[in-house]
Protein backbone atom coordinates (compact mmCIF):
# COMPACT_ATOMS: atom_id res chain seq x y z
CA UNK A 1 0.00 0.00 0.00
CA UNK A 2 1.73 3.65 -1.25
CA UNK A 3 0.98 6.26 1.25
CA UNK A 4 -1.22 9.11 -0.01
CA UNK A 5 -0.73 12.77 -0.22
CA UNK A 6 -2.79 15.57 -1.65
CA UNK A 7 -1.95 19.25 -1.52
CA UNK A 8 -4.94 20.25 0.32
CA UNK A 9 -5.22 16.87 2.33
CA UNK A 10 -6.04 17.88 6.23
CA UNK A 11 -6.64 15.47 9.42
CA UNK A 12 -9.79 15.04 11.08
CA UNK A 13 -8.60 14.68 14.29
CA UNK A 14 -5.14 15.76 16.07
CA UNK A 15 -5.04 12.33 17.58
CA UNK A 16 -7.45 9.31 16.87
CA UNK A 17 -7.40 6.45 19.66
CA UNK A 18 -8.00 2.89 19.35
CA UNK A 19 -9.19 1.08 22.37
CA UNK A 20 -12.26 1.97 24.34
CA UNK A 21 -10.65 0.58 27.87
CA UNK A 22 -8.59 2.18 30.81
CA UNK A 23 -5.75 2.76 28.84
CA UNK A 24 -7.26 4.48 25.67
CA UNK A 25 -9.90 6.31 27.76
CA UNK A 26 -7.40 7.73 30.07
CA UNK A 27 -5.05 8.55 27.57
CA UNK A 28 -7.98 11.08 25.42
CA UNK A 29 -8.71 12.60 28.86
CA UNK A 30 -5.20 13.50 29.78
CA UNK A 31 -4.42 15.09 26.11
CA UNK A 32 -8.01 16.69 26.32
CA UNK A 33 -6.85 18.42 29.69
CA UNK A 34 -3.36 19.15 29.23
CA UNK A 35 -2.30 22.90 28.22
CA UNK A 36 -1.32 22.96 24.97
CA UNK A 37 1.49 25.07 25.78
CA UNK A 38 3.15 22.55 28.13
CA UNK A 39 3.93 20.57 25.06
CA UNK A 40 5.94 21.31 21.78
CA UNK A 41 3.72 18.32 19.78
CA UNK A 42 0.34 19.81 21.01
CA UNK A 43 1.61 23.37 20.40
CA UNK A 44 2.14 23.00 16.90
CA UNK A 45 -1.25 21.11 16.44
CA UNK A 46 -3.43 23.74 18.00
CA UNK A 47 -1.30 27.01 16.19
CA UNK A 48 -3.83 29.56 15.49
CA UNK A 49 -5.61 29.37 18.71
CA UNK A 50 -7.07 26.04 17.45
CA UNK A 51 -8.68 23.24 20.03
CA UNK A 52 -7.14 19.98 20.12
CA UNK A 53 -9.44 17.13 18.87
CA UNK A 54 -9.15 13.71 19.91
CA UNK A 55 -11.27 10.65 18.93
CA UNK A 56 -11.30 7.39 20.96
CA UNK A 57 -12.92 4.62 18.92
CA UNK A 58 -14.38 1.73 20.02
CA UNK A 59 -15.30 -1.89 18.17
CA UNK A 60 -18.11 -3.08 20.64
CA UNK A 61 -20.73 -0.97 22.08
CA UNK A 62 -19.75 -0.52 25.31
CA UNK A 63 -16.56 1.41 26.45
CA UNK A 64 -14.59 -0.35 29.75
CA UNK A 65 -12.49 -3.01 28.00
CA UNK A 66 -11.19 -5.87 30.74
CA UNK A 67 -13.38 -3.88 33.21
CA UNK A 68 -16.58 -5.97 33.21
CA UNK A 69 -18.95 -5.44 35.93
CA UNK A 70 -22.53 -6.64 36.23
CA UNK A 71 -25.59 -6.99 38.18
CA UNK A 72 -28.29 -9.78 38.66
CA UNK A 73 -32.01 -9.25 38.36
CA UNK A 74 -32.07 -10.53 41.75
CA UNK A 75 -29.51 -8.94 43.64
CA UNK A 76 -29.55 -5.50 42.08
CA UNK A 77 -27.23 -3.56 44.98
CA UNK A 78 -24.86 -6.09 44.42
CA UNK A 79 -22.46 -5.64 41.13
CA UNK A 80 -20.21 -8.64 40.04
CA UNK A 81 -16.82 -8.16 38.79
CA UNK A 82 -16.74 -10.75 35.54
CA UNK A 83 -13.11 -8.65 34.62
CA UNK A 84 -10.42 -6.64 36.82
CA UNK A 85 -11.99 -6.33 39.74
CA UNK A 86 -9.35 -4.39 42.05
CA UNK A 87 -6.30 -2.38 42.52
CA UNK A 88 -3.50 -2.25 45.48
CA UNK A 89 -2.82 0.22 47.74
CA UNK A 90 1.33 -0.29 46.62
CA UNK A 91 0.25 0.62 42.95
CA UNK A 92 0.72 4.57 42.98
CA UNK A 93 -0.75 5.33 39.42
CA UNK A 94 -4.19 3.91 39.84
CA UNK A 95 -4.51 4.24 43.91
CA UNK A 96 -3.77 8.35 42.88
CA UNK A 97 -6.53 8.63 39.67
CA UNK A 98 -8.96 6.41 41.98
CA UNK A 99 -8.09 8.44 45.40
CA UNK A 100 -6.67 11.79 45.18
CA UNK A 101 -7.97 12.85 41.19
CA UNK A 102 -11.49 10.72 40.72
CA UNK A 103 -12.12 10.37 44.77
CA UNK A 104 -13.86 7.16 43.77
CA UNK A 105 -15.52 5.39 46.74
CA UNK A 106 -13.78 1.92 47.65
CA UNK A 107 -14.01 -0.55 50.16
CA UNK A 108 -11.09 -3.15 51.18
CA UNK A 109 -11.47 -6.57 49.39
CA UNK A 110 -11.19 -9.40 51.78
CA UNK A 111 -9.23 -12.12 50.10
CA UNK A 112 -7.69 -15.21 52.66
CA UNK A 113 -9.04 -16.00 55.78
CA UNK A 114 -7.82 -18.86 58.37
CA UNK A 115 -11.63 -20.59 58.26
CA UNK A 116 -11.80 -20.63 54.60
CA UNK A 117 -11.37 -24.15 53.17
CA UNK A 118 -8.68 -25.63 50.31
CA UNK A 119 -9.79 -28.71 49.26
CA UNK A 120 -6.82 -30.15 47.77
CA UNK A 121 -7.09 -34.05 46.19
CA UNK A 122 -10.14 -34.93 47.84
CA UNK A 123 -9.11 -33.93 51.26
CA UNK A 124 -10.62 -31.27 53.35
CA UNK A 125 -8.61 -28.50 55.12
CA UNK A 126 -8.69 -25.10 56.19
CA UNK A 127 -6.46 -22.37 55.17
CA UNK A 128 -4.69 -22.42 58.63
CA UNK A 129 -3.57 -26.19 57.87
CA UNK A 130 -1.22 -25.40 54.65
CA UNK A 131 2.13 -24.37 57.07
CA UNK A 132 1.00 -27.93 58.91
CA UNK A 133 3.31 -30.43 56.18
CA UNK A 134 1.37 -33.23 57.62
CA UNK A 135 -1.95 -32.39 57.18
CA UNK A 136 -1.10 -31.76 53.40
CA UNK A 137 -1.92 -34.34 51.29
CA UNK A 138 1.74 -33.70 48.80
CA UNK A 139 4.64 -36.44 49.62
CA UNK A 140 7.12 -33.39 49.60
CA UNK A 141 10.91 -33.61 50.40
CA UNK A 142 12.32 -32.97 53.84
CA UNK A 143 13.62 -29.50 53.13
CA UNK A 144 10.60 -28.67 51.41
CA UNK A 145 8.63 -30.18 54.98
CA UNK A 146 10.91 -27.67 57.11
CA UNK A 147 9.77 -24.84 54.78
CA UNK A 148 6.19 -24.68 56.18
CA UNK A 149 4.84 -23.47 59.56
CA UNK A 150 1.86 -21.16 59.95
CA UNK A 151 3.89 -17.97 59.16
CA UNK A 152 5.02 -19.74 55.78
CA UNK A 153 1.93 -21.27 54.56
CA UNK A 154 1.99 -23.83 51.10
CA UNK A 155 2.11 -20.57 48.63
CA UNK A 156 5.27 -19.07 50.19
CA UNK A 157 6.77 -22.30 48.63
CA UNK A 158 7.74 -20.23 45.42
CA UNK A 159 9.02 -17.47 47.48
CA UNK A 160 11.28 -20.11 49.48
CA UNK A 161 12.18 -22.02 46.19
CA UNK A 162 13.54 -18.05 45.00
CA UNK A 163 15.51 -17.64 48.33
CA UNK A 164 17.08 -21.10 47.42
CA UNK A 165 18.04 -19.73 43.61
CA UNK A 166 18.87 -15.96 44.66
CA UNK A 167 19.82 -15.53 48.75
CA UNK A 168 17.87 -12.56 49.63
CA UNK A 169 15.39 -11.91 46.75
CA UNK A 170 13.00 -12.35 49.82
CA UNK A 171 13.55 -8.84 51.58
CA UNK A 172 13.60 -6.37 48.66
CA UNK A 173 9.86 -4.95 46.74
CA UNK A 174 9.41 -2.24 44.50
CA UNK A 175 12.59 -0.19 43.09
CA UNK A 176 15.31 -2.52 44.68
CA UNK A 177 13.54 -5.24 43.90
CA UNK A 178 13.08 -4.81 40.16
CA UNK A 179 17.07 -3.43 40.19
CA UNK A 180 18.06 -6.48 41.36
CA UNK A 181 16.43 -8.64 39.41
CA UNK A 182 17.89 -6.66 35.76
CA UNK A 183 21.16 -7.64 37.58
CA UNK A 184 20.78 -11.11 39.03
CA UNK A 185 22.55 -13.93 36.60
CA UNK A 186 22.07 -17.69 36.87
CA UNK A 187 24.56 -20.19 35.27
CA UNK A 188 25.89 -16.67 33.91
CA UNK A 189 22.53 -16.06 32.23
CA UNK A 190 20.15 -12.78 32.95
CA UNK A 191 16.92 -13.59 34.48
CA UNK A 192 14.81 -12.59 31.77
CA UNK A 193 16.72 -15.52 29.22
CA UNK A 194 15.08 -17.89 31.96
CA UNK A 195 11.80 -19.56 31.96
CA UNK A 196 10.41 -19.30 35.71
CA UNK A 197 9.51 -22.72 35.59
CA UNK A 198 12.52 -23.90 34.60
CA UNK A 199 14.14 -22.45 37.97
CA UNK A 200 11.61 -23.44 39.85
CA UNK A 201 12.51 -27.06 38.87
CA UNK A 202 15.92 -26.95 39.80
CA UNK A 203 14.74 -26.85 43.77
CA UNK A 204 11.35 -27.59 44.03
CA UNK A 205 9.59 -31.14 43.55
CA UNK A 206 6.76 -31.55 41.26
CA UNK A 207 4.90 -32.27 44.61
CA UNK A 208 5.98 -28.98 46.02
CA UNK A 209 5.09 -26.76 42.69
CA UNK A 210 1.96 -28.18 42.39
CA UNK A 211 0.90 -27.33 46.05
CA UNK A 212 2.07 -23.95 45.68
CA UNK A 213 0.54 -22.77 42.68
CA UNK A 214 -3.00 -24.70 43.77
CA UNK A 215 -2.45 -22.81 46.89
CA UNK A 216 -1.46 -19.58 45.39
CA UNK A 217 -4.48 -19.98 43.44
CA UNK A 218 -3.44 -18.88 40.04
CA UNK A 219 -1.81 -21.50 37.42
CA UNK A 220 -0.32 -18.38 35.79
CA UNK A 221 2.22 -17.73 38.64
CA UNK A 222 4.04 -21.10 38.40
CA UNK A 223 4.20 -20.75 34.61
CA UNK A 224 7.31 -20.54 32.51
CA UNK A 225 6.87 -17.16 31.87
CA UNK A 226 10.03 -14.56 31.73
CA UNK A 227 11.37 -15.49 35.14
CA UNK A 228 12.54 -11.59 35.98
CA UNK A 229 8.64 -10.77 35.40
CA UNK A 230 6.85 -13.60 37.20
CA UNK A 231 9.45 -13.09 40.26
CA UNK A 232 8.76 -9.02 40.71
CA UNK A 233 4.73 -10.19 40.17
CA UNK A 234 5.10 -12.36 42.81
CA UNK A 235 7.71 -10.23 45.58
CA UNK A 236 6.25 -7.02 45.20
CA UNK A 237 2.99 -8.03 46.56
CA UNK A 238 4.19 -7.78 50.74
CA UNK A 239 2.14 -8.96 53.58
CA UNK A 240 1.20 -5.11 53.70
CA UNK A 241 -0.58 -4.48 51.04
CA UNK A 242 -4.62 -3.65 50.89
CA UNK A 243 -6.69 -4.48 48.25
CA UNK A 244 -9.37 -2.30 47.02
CA UNK A 245 -12.82 -2.46 45.18
CA UNK A 246 -15.01 0.59 43.56
CA UNK A 247 -18.24 0.48 45.55
CA UNK A 248 -19.74 1.20 42.08
CA UNK A 249 -17.68 -1.35 40.21
CA UNK A 250 -14.58 -0.91 38.47
CA UNK A 251 -15.99 -0.48 34.95
CA UNK A 252 -17.38 2.84 36.56
CA UNK A 253 -13.50 3.79 36.35
CA UNK A 254 -13.91 3.73 32.43
CA UNK A 255 -16.80 5.81 32.81
CA UNK A 256 -15.42 8.20 34.79
CA UNK A 257 -13.08 8.79 32.71
CA UNK A 258 -15.21 9.00 29.60
CA UNK A 259 -17.49 11.60 30.76
CA UNK A 260 -14.66 13.62 32.19
CA UNK A 261 -13.21 13.35 28.41
CA UNK A 262 -16.29 14.16 27.02
CA UNK A 263 -16.89 17.22 29.16
CA UNK A 264 -13.92 18.57 27.25
CA UNK A 265 -14.52 18.30 23.74
CA UNK A 266 -13.34 14.22 23.44
CA UNK A 267 -15.37 11.99 21.01
CA UNK A 268 -16.24 8.62 21.91
CA UNK A 269 -17.11 6.27 18.41
CA UNK A 270 -18.78 2.96 19.66
CA UNK A 271 -19.48 0.03 17.25
CA UNK A 272 -16.60 1.10 15.10
CA UNK A 273 -14.18 -1.56 14.06
CA UNK A 274 -10.84 -0.30 12.79
CA UNK A 275 -9.63 -2.93 9.88
CA UNK A 276 -6.15 -1.40 9.65
CA UNK A 277 -3.92 2.03 9.46
CA UNK A 278 -1.28 3.08 6.63
CA UNK A 279 1.01 6.45 6.42
CA UNK A 280 -0.61 9.71 4.95
CA UNK A 281 0.97 13.23 4.42
CA UNK A 282 -0.86 16.13 4.31
CA UNK A 283 -0.59 19.73 3.20
CA UNK A 284 1.75 21.04 5.27
CA UNK A 285 3.95 18.11 4.46
CA UNK A 286 3.54 15.79 7.98
CA UNK A 287 3.27 12.45 7.91
CA UNK A 288 -0.11 11.17 9.42
CA UNK A 289 -2.40 8.04 9.68
CA UNK A 290 -5.29 7.00 7.52
CA UNK A 291 -7.57 4.34 9.32
CA UNK A 292 -9.79 2.16 7.58
CA UNK A 293 -13.13 0.46 9.07
CA UNK A 294 -14.54 -3.02 8.54
CA UNK A 295 -17.58 -1.62 7.15
CA UNK A 296 -16.24 0.96 4.90
CA UNK A 297 -17.35 3.55 5.64
CA UNK A 298 -14.94 6.55 5.06
CA UNK A 299 -11.54 6.44 6.56
CA UNK A 300 -10.29 8.55 9.68
CA UNK A 301 -7.39 10.51 9.12
CA UNK A 302 -5.53 11.46 12.17
CA UNK A 303 -2.11 13.53 13.41
CA UNK A 304 -1.63 10.20 15.35
CA UNK A 305 -3.01 6.97 16.00
CA UNK A 306 -2.43 5.59 20.00
CA UNK A 307 -3.32 1.94 20.00
CA UNK A 308 -5.07 1.43 23.19
CA UNK A 309 -5.15 -2.49 22.91
CA UNK A 310 -3.73 -6.01 23.44
CA UNK A 311 -1.38 -8.36 21.79
CA UNK A 312 -4.44 -10.12 19.86
CA UNK A 313 -6.16 -7.57 19.04
CA UNK A 314 -3.18 -6.01 17.39
CA UNK A 315 -3.26 -9.19 15.51
CA UNK A 316 -6.23 -8.81 14.11
CA UNK A 317 -5.79 -5.50 12.16
CA UNK A 318 -4.41 -5.75 8.74
CA UNK A 319 -0.51 -6.76 8.35
CA UNK A 320 -0.34 -3.18 6.37
CA UNK A 321 1.33 0.25 6.86
CA UNK A 322 4.73 0.91 8.25
CA UNK A 323 3.94 -0.31 11.68
CA UNK A 324 2.62 -3.70 11.08
CA UNK A 325 3.53 -4.58 7.44
CA UNK A 326 6.25 -7.77 8.44
CA UNK A 327 8.32 -6.93 5.38
CA UNK A 328 8.25 -3.14 6.03
CA UNK A 329 9.04 -3.16 9.61
CA UNK A 330 9.77 -6.88 10.89
CA UNK A 331 11.03 -5.97 14.55
CA UNK A 332 7.83 -4.87 15.08
CA UNK A 333 6.66 -8.55 14.61
CA UNK A 334 9.23 -9.84 17.43
CA UNK A 335 8.21 -7.10 19.82
CA UNK A 336 4.58 -7.76 19.05
CA UNK A 337 5.31 -11.29 20.23
CA UNK A 338 7.10 -10.52 23.20
CA UNK A 339 4.32 -11.03 25.71
CA UNK A 340 1.35 -13.77 25.59
CA UNK A 341 -2.03 -13.79 26.58
CA UNK A 342 -3.25 -15.83 29.94
CA UNK A 343 -6.85 -16.45 29.96
CA UNK A 344 -8.61 -16.15 32.92
CA UNK A 345 -12.39 -17.62 33.42
CA UNK A 346 -15.22 -16.07 35.75
CA UNK A 347 -18.51 -17.11 36.82
CA UNK A 348 -20.86 -16.00 39.48
CA UNK A 349 -23.56 -17.83 40.39
CA UNK A 350 -26.49 -16.87 42.48
CA UNK A 351 -28.55 -18.94 45.15
CA UNK A 352 -31.10 -18.34 47.05
CA UNK A 353 -29.31 -17.81 50.36
CA UNK A 354 -25.47 -18.61 51.03
CA UNK A 355 -25.45 -22.40 52.02
CA UNK A 356 -21.97 -22.33 52.27
CA UNK A 357 -22.23 -19.96 55.71
CA UNK A 358 -23.31 -24.00 57.05
CA UNK A 359 -19.60 -25.23 56.75
CA UNK A 360 -17.95 -21.87 58.64
CA UNK A 361 -17.26 -19.57 55.33
CA UNK A 362 -18.88 -16.63 54.63
CA UNK A 363 -15.99 -13.90 53.12
CA UNK A 364 -12.96 -13.84 51.40
CA UNK A 365 -11.92 -17.02 49.03
CA UNK A 366 -11.22 -20.57 49.40
CA UNK A 367 -9.10 -22.80 46.73
CA UNK A 368 -9.64 -26.14 45.39
CA UNK A 369 -7.41 -27.84 42.44
CA UNK A 370 -11.29 -28.59 40.91
CA UNK A 371 -11.48 -26.59 37.68
CA UNK A 372 -13.28 -24.07 39.48
CA UNK A 373 -10.02 -23.30 41.13
CA UNK A 374 -10.57 -19.74 43.21
CA UNK A 375 -14.08 -19.43 45.34
CA UNK A 376 -14.93 -16.38 46.60
CA UNK A 377 -17.62 -15.58 48.47
CA UNK A 378 -19.42 -12.31 46.78
CA UNK A 379 -21.82 -11.05 48.59
CA UNK A 380 -25.87 -11.07 49.74
CA UNK A 381 -28.80 -9.04 49.53
CA UNK A 382 -31.51 -9.40 51.58
CA UNK A 383 -35.32 -10.53 50.42
CA UNK A 384 -37.07 -9.70 53.72
CA UNK A 385 -36.40 -6.49 56.01
CA UNK A 386 -37.73 -8.72 58.99
CA UNK A 387 -35.20 -11.21 58.58
CA UNK A 388 -32.12 -9.69 57.05
CA UNK A 389 -30.02 -12.77 57.15
CA UNK A 390 -32.42 -13.92 54.52
CA UNK A 391 -31.65 -13.14 50.80
CA UNK A 392 -29.86 -14.46 47.82
CA UNK A 393 -26.28 -14.40 47.56
CA UNK A 394 -23.55 -14.52 44.77
CA UNK A 395 -20.36 -17.07 44.81
CA UNK A 396 -17.81 -16.19 42.12
CA UNK A 397 -15.59 -19.25 40.37
CA UNK A 398 -12.00 -17.87 39.18
CA UNK A 399 -9.60 -19.49 37.19
CA UNK A 400 -7.18 -19.62 34.82
CA UNK A 401 -4.95 -21.45 32.00
CA UNK A 402 -5.96 -24.85 31.63
CA UNK A 403 -9.06 -24.65 33.63
CA UNK A 404 -9.96 -22.35 31.19
CA UNK A 405 -10.27 -24.88 28.83
CA UNK A 406 -12.43 -27.28 31.11
CA UNK A 407 -14.82 -24.25 31.52
CA UNK A 408 -14.72 -23.58 27.00
CA UNK A 409 -15.99 -27.30 26.87
CA UNK A 410 -19.20 -26.28 28.65
CA UNK A 411 -20.41 -23.08 26.58
CA UNK A 412 -22.46 -25.42 23.53
CA UNK A 413 -22.31 -22.69 21.12
CA UNK A 414 -24.43 -23.22 17.94
CA UNK A 415 -22.26 -22.72 14.46
CA UNK A 416 -24.78 -20.72 13.40
CA UNK A 417 -23.87 -17.78 15.37
CA UNK A 418 -20.75 -16.79 13.31
CA UNK A 419 -23.05 -15.21 10.27
CA UNK A 420 -23.05 -11.53 9.77
CA UNK A 421 -19.52 -11.01 12.09
CA UNK A 422 -16.88 -9.15 11.01
CA UNK A 423 -14.87 -12.46 9.09
CA UNK A 424 -11.96 -12.21 11.64
CA UNK A 425 -13.92 -12.64 14.61
CA UNK A 426 -15.51 -16.00 12.69
CA UNK A 427 -15.17 -19.34 14.93
CA UNK A 428 -14.26 -17.37 18.61
CA UNK A 429 -16.57 -18.54 20.88
CA UNK A 430 -19.99 -16.74 22.09
CA UNK A 431 -22.05 -16.69 25.28
CA UNK A 432 -25.52 -17.72 25.66
CA UNK A 433 -28.65 -16.15 23.59
CA UNK A 434 -26.95 -15.32 20.72
CA UNK A 435 -24.31 -12.12 22.15
CA UNK A 436 -20.98 -12.34 20.78
CA UNK A 437 -18.89 -12.29 23.44
CA UNK A 438 -16.45 -9.61 21.92
CA UNK A 439 -19.60 -7.26 20.82
CA UNK A 440 -22.22 -6.69 23.04
CA UNK A 441 -24.75 -5.57 20.62
CA UNK A 442 -27.47 -3.31 20.34
CA UNK A 443 -30.18 -4.03 22.89
CA UNK A 444 -33.19 -4.29 22.31
CA UNK A 445 -36.03 -1.18 22.31
CA UNK A 446 -37.58 -2.87 25.32
CA UNK A 447 -34.18 -2.92 27.40
CA UNK A 448 -32.81 -0.10 26.29
CA UNK A 449 -32.83 1.90 29.45
CA UNK A 450 -31.64 -0.68 31.87
CA UNK A 451 -28.66 -0.13 33.99
CA UNK A 452 -25.23 -1.31 31.74
CA UNK A 453 -24.33 -3.96 34.91
CA UNK A 454 -27.88 -5.49 33.94
CA UNK A 455 -27.47 -5.57 30.46
CA UNK A 456 -23.81 -6.91 30.98
CA UNK A 457 -25.06 -9.66 33.30
CA UNK A 458 -27.67 -10.48 30.43
CA UNK A 459 -25.56 -10.70 27.55
CA UNK A 460 -23.10 -12.68 30.03
CA UNK A 461 -25.54 -15.41 30.89
CA UNK A 462 -23.80 -18.85 31.41
CA UNK A 463 -25.42 -22.24 30.18
CA UNK A 464 -27.13 -24.56 32.21
CA UNK A 465 -25.00 -27.55 31.60
CA UNK A 466 -22.04 -25.08 32.93
CA UNK A 467 -24.04 -23.79 35.57
CA UNK A 468 -24.91 -27.64 36.74
CA UNK A 469 -21.21 -28.59 36.74
CA UNK A 470 -20.30 -25.71 38.66
CA UNK A 471 -22.99 -26.71 41.27
CA UNK A 472 -21.80 -30.17 40.99
CA UNK A 473 -18.16 -28.64 42.10
CA UNK A 474 -19.00 -26.15 44.44
CA UNK A 475 -20.75 -28.89 46.43
CA UNK A 476 -18.11 -31.23 46.38
CA UNK A 477 -15.67 -28.72 47.40
CA UNK A 478 -17.45 -27.57 50.19
CA UNK A 479 -18.76 -31.34 51.18
CA UNK A 480 -22.56 -30.29 51.17
CA UNK A 481 -24.85 -32.81 49.68
CA UNK A 482 -28.05 -31.00 49.32
CA UNK A 483 -27.73 -27.44 48.58
CA UNK A 484 -30.30 -25.50 47.23
CA UNK A 485 -30.05 -25.06 43.20
CA UNK A 486 -28.70 -21.92 41.48
CA UNK A 487 -31.12 -19.39 40.61
CA UNK A 488 -29.15 -17.40 38.04
CA UNK A 489 -25.57 -17.15 36.56
CA UNK A 490 -23.23 -15.69 34.23
CA UNK A 491 -19.53 -15.74 33.06
CA UNK A 492 -16.97 -14.30 31.11
CA UNK A 493 -14.27 -16.21 29.42
CA UNK A 494 -11.49 -14.09 28.53
CA UNK A 495 -9.66 -15.84 25.86
CA UNK A 496 -12.37 -14.75 23.42
CA UNK A 497 -11.20 -12.48 20.47
CA UNK A 498 -10.19 -9.47 20.46
CA UNK A 499 -9.09 -9.77 23.99
CA UNK A 500 -6.60 -13.17 24.02
CA UNK A 501 -6.78 -13.54 27.31
CA UNK A 502 -6.90 -11.32 30.40
CA UNK A 503 -4.08 -10.54 31.55
CA UNK A 504 -0.41 -10.91 30.08
CA UNK A 505 2.69 -12.35 30.77
CA UNK A 506 6.18 -11.46 29.35
CA UNK A 507 8.42 -14.41 27.65
CA UNK A 508 11.68 -15.44 27.83
CA UNK A 509 14.44 -13.46 26.08
CA UNK A 510 12.98 -10.02 26.59
CA UNK A 511 14.12 -7.35 29.10
CA UNK A 512 10.87 -6.14 29.66
CA UNK A 513 11.87 -2.23 31.07
CA UNK A 514 13.56 -1.95 27.59
CA UNK A 515 10.70 -3.40 25.04
CA UNK A 516 8.19 -1.26 26.67
CA UNK A 517 10.00 2.01 25.94
CA UNK A 518 9.89 0.72 22.05
CA UNK A 519 6.55 -0.99 22.11
CA UNK A 520 4.92 2.72 22.99
CA UNK A 521 6.00 3.66 19.22
CA UNK A 522 6.98 0.94 17.58
CA UNK A 523 8.38 2.99 14.33
CA UNK A 524 10.50 5.85 15.66
CA UNK A 525 9.65 7.90 12.67
CA UNK A 526 5.94 7.14 12.55
CA UNK A 527 3.41 8.63 14.95
CA UNK A 528 1.54 5.40 15.82
CA UNK A 529 1.68 4.60 19.95
CA UNK A 530 0.94 1.40 21.67
CA UNK A 531 -0.59 1.49 24.98
CA UNK A 532 -2.34 -0.76 27.61
CA UNK A 533 -1.31 -3.82 30.22
CA UNK A 534 0.23 -6.18 27.72
CA UNK A 535 3.08 -4.44 27.41
CA UNK A 536 3.75 -3.26 30.45
CA UNK A 537 6.43 -4.16 33.66
CA UNK A 538 2.76 -3.87 35.50
CA UNK A 539 1.15 -6.64 33.71
CA UNK A 540 -2.14 -8.39 35.04
CA UNK A 541 -3.42 -4.77 36.53
CA UNK A 542 -4.79 -1.31 35.44
CA UNK A 543 -1.56 0.08 36.74
CA UNK A 544 0.15 -1.62 34.15
CA UNK A 545 -2.32 0.40 31.69
CA UNK A 546 -1.36 3.93 32.99
CA UNK A 547 2.16 3.35 32.97
CA UNK A 548 2.20 2.50 29.29
CA UNK A 549 0.00 5.65 28.83
CA UNK A 550 1.73 7.60 30.75
CA UNK A 551 5.13 6.67 28.58
CA UNK A 552 3.45 7.87 25.68
CA UNK A 553 2.12 10.90 27.06
CA UNK A 554 5.34 12.08 28.74
CA UNK A 555 7.67 10.64 26.65
CA UNK A 556 6.41 10.71 23.18
CA UNK A 557 3.55 13.43 23.32
CA UNK A 558 5.76 15.44 25.95
CA UNK A 559 3.17 16.58 28.22
CA UNK A 560 4.06 17.21 31.88
CA UNK A 561 3.28 14.43 34.61
CA UNK A 562 -0.32 14.79 36.33
CA UNK A 563 0.10 16.53 39.61
CA UNK A 564 -2.34 14.55 41.04
CA UNK A 565 0.08 11.52 41.46
CA UNK A 566 1.42 11.00 45.23
CA UNK A 567 3.90 8.23 46.22
CA UNK A 568 3.10 5.27 48.15
CA UNK A 569 3.25 5.45 51.86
Amino acid sequence: MTRKTSTDLQPDVDVAIVGGGVSGLYTGWRLMTADPGSSPILSKWTRGGRTLSVTVIEGSARIGGRLLSARPPTMPKVTCELGGMRYVSSQTLARSLIENELKMARHPQIVDTAANLAYLRDHRLRNRDLGDAAKLPYRLRWAEQQALDASNPAPTLIGWAAEQLLPGISTLSGDALRSFLHTARIDGQPLHRWGFWNLLARVLSPEAHELAIKTIGYDCLGSNANAADLLAEYFDFTPTVKYSLLDDGYESLPWQLERRFKAVGGRVATETWVAGFDAVTFADGSTGVEIRHHDGRPSLKARAIVLAMPKRALRLLRPEGPVLDPARAPAVQSLLDSVEGVPLFKLFVVYPNAWWQAVGVSQGRSLTDLPLRQCYYWGSEPTSKVDPESGHAAIMAYNDATSVSFWAGLRQRPPSLDEGRPAHFRGARDHAHGQPANAFGPAHKSVRNEHPYRRNWRTHKAPDVMVAEMHRQLQQMHGVLHAPAPIDAAYMDWADDPYGGAVHFWNPGYRSEQVLQTMTQPVADFPAYVCGEAYSTNQTWVEGALQTAEIVLQQRLQLPAPTWVTPNA
